[in-house]
This record gives C-alpha cells, sequence and structure tokens, in this order.
C-alpha cells in the first residue's frame, strides 16, 4: 500500500516514514496541502493520505473539504494528523471527509491499526468496485463500465485535442458453437477469445463486453491507422492456433470494425458505438475473420 504523508515536523515525518517502511508499505510525501492535493489528483496511488492538519495551505478544515471533494472518482482513506482532540473538532473533521485521526503521541501500535483499517476498508471498496464494474463471464468491463469509460476518454480527446479509437467487435459463430456443443464451451471459447484480445492492447487501453458476442476496445490517443493495427493485431491472435476444450479443439475468429473520432469535434459516444456498428453489418456482408474501419461509412474524422 502506497501511503502519502504531510508532516510539518521533520523528525516525527522520519519517523513515521521509517515505521510505515518497516510494516511493508512504501511512501511519498508532500511538502504542503497542495502537493498534497496534486498528488491525490492521480488515478494511481497512494489510497492511504495522512494529512497534517498544521502544515501550511491547511486553513481550517476547508482544505479537508476540497481534498475530499475532488477525489470522489477514486477512494482514498484520509487520516488527518492532528493535536487537536476535542470531541466538537474531531466531529467535524469527519463531516469535512477525514476518515480517521491520530496524534504525535499516538503509539506504533495504535498507528498501524489505523493504517491496516484503512487498508482492509480500501480492500473491501475495491472489490465491491469491481464485481460492479466486470462482467462475471469474462473479467472484462462490464456495458455500463465501458460507457464509462467512453465517456471519460471522450472528454479527454476534446480537452487535449488529441484522436480516440474504439475497436468494436464480434466473435464469429458463437451462436453456432451454443447450439452444437453447449453454452459451457461457448462460454469457454469467449473467454479464452477475451483473454487473447487483451493482449493486443497497450496497458491504458480498455476492453470490456458490450454485448453476448460483441467487444469493445477503447483506445485512447490513437488514430484510425493505429487502430486497424490493434484490430489486425488481435484478429491474428484469436485465429493464431485453436481453442482446446473438453469437447474438441476449435478454431475461432473475430470481425472486427474501428472507428476514429479526432480531439477537435464533438461526438457523444453512443453516436461513435452506432458509427462502428453500422459499419460492422456492412463488413460482415463481405465475409468472416476481417477487420474494418467505420470511418469509410461514416464520417468521422
Amino acid at each position: 500500500m502506497n501511503i502519502l504523508l504531510t508532516d510539518t515536523d521533520s523528525a516525527s515525518a522520519i519517523i513515521l516514514v521509517e515505521a510505515l517502511r518497516e510494516w511493508g508499505h512504501e511512501t511519498c510525501t508532500a511538502g504542503d496541502m497542495h502537493g498534497a492535493w496534486e498528488i491525490l489528483q492521480r488515478d494511481d496511488e497512494p489510497l492511504i493520505a495522512i494529512l497534517d492538519c498544521e502544515a501550511q495551505g491547511f486553513e481550517g478544515l476547508d482544505t479537508l473539504r476540497n481534498i475530499r471533494a475532488s477525489i470522489k472518482h477514486r477512494s482514498v482513506y484520509l487520516i488527518l494528523l492532528t493535536a487537536r482532540v476535542e470531541p466538537s473538532f474531531l466531529s467535524e473533521a469527519i463531516e469535512a471527509g477525514a476518515n480517521n485521526y491520530i496524534t504525535r503521541t499516538t503509539g506504533h501500535a495504535d498507528l498501524r491499526i489505523c493504517i491496516e483499517t484503512g487498508r482492509r476498508l480500501l480492500e473491501l471498496e475495491q472489490a465491491l468496485h469491481a464485481r460492479s464494474t466486470r462482467d462475471a463471464l469474462t473479467g472484462l468491463y462490464n456495458r455500463d463500465a465501458v460507457m464509462d469509460h467512453l465517456k471519460k476518454e471522450m472528454v479527454r480527446c476534446q480537452r487535449e485535442r488529441t484522436p480516440l479509437s474504439i475497436v468494436f467487435t464480434d466473435l464469429d459463430g458463437l451462436q453456432e458453437i451454443n447450439d452444437r456443443k453447449g453454452h459451457l464451451v461457448g462460454d469457454l471459447v469467449l473467454q479464452e477469445v477475451s483473454r487473447r484480445l487483451a493482449t493486443a492492447l497497450r496497458s491504458y487501453d480498455h476492453l470490456g463486453r458490450y454485448g453476448d458476442d460483441e467487444l469493445v476496445m477503447i483506445l485512447p490517443k490513437c488514430n484510425a491507422a493505429g487502430a486497424l493495427e490493434v484490430a489486425e493485431r488481435a484478429r491474428v491472435a484469436v485465429a493464431a492456433y485453436p481453442i482446446q476444450s473438453e469437447a474438441g479443439d476449435f478454431l475461432t475468429s473475430i470481425t472486427s470494425v474501428a472507428a476514429t473520432v479526432n480531439g477537435n469535434r464533438e461526438l457523444a459516444p453512443h453516436a461513435l458505438l452506432r458509427a462502428a456498428e453500422t459499419a460492422m453489418y456492412r463488413t460482415k456482408e463481405e465475409g468472416r475473420n476481417r477487420v474494418g474501419l467505420a470511418n469509410a461509412y461514416c464520417a468521422l474524422v
């Protein structure tokens, strides 16, 4: 667990950092509350922050409120380091967004309990979030999560004036496998195809299940040519070798369509998906196991 620390007392900070590292945690420090705020805006860790109530830029509890309001999109356990322990202040601090508090006289045992409580609560929240955003069969993002990621990436591409692409993918012949070999075999095929598709993506791309046999890749900062390369790489990965099952080995394939929008044009997420779906119908009229381009049919760029 990565823990952020702000502490105006350098000697106290050293002791805290040594204790946290001894317990197996990584640490990072911020010199003031503004620095802490900047670090907490990142989408990755830290997930626990110890905020010094006396740090520069900490005006009452307003800074705490602002930090909590700015990180609503992620779970962060905020521990207030304070010398004030009167119930009225601590109650206000909790209302402002603190999850817990410690003082400079808090012993290591109590500090470790505080950190461990935060860690377990965060892990529980992450597990619950995963259950609500992941497809139970494939482990990919579910449809709601796909739409959420697409909306966020479209806002980003418009703000940064960069291209955004999606690859809309249909698993060829899944219904035939379900009808001939049963849904358990069909499920296994879909799981393996999902795994192979993931190998074609970059670390910051998104992959989700959009429908029964439809998958969507979201490719930030990727133009049409790049999206076609990803789509072709994924097609080859799926068709490269048979999928093994108790009912026999299956050679399977996918048909994909890439669709791209430039950051200088506003477009609703459903419009980009609709363009890809429309192009998918036309692409599949030409056969299976191929890659198409939505922009050939829809003026998106």
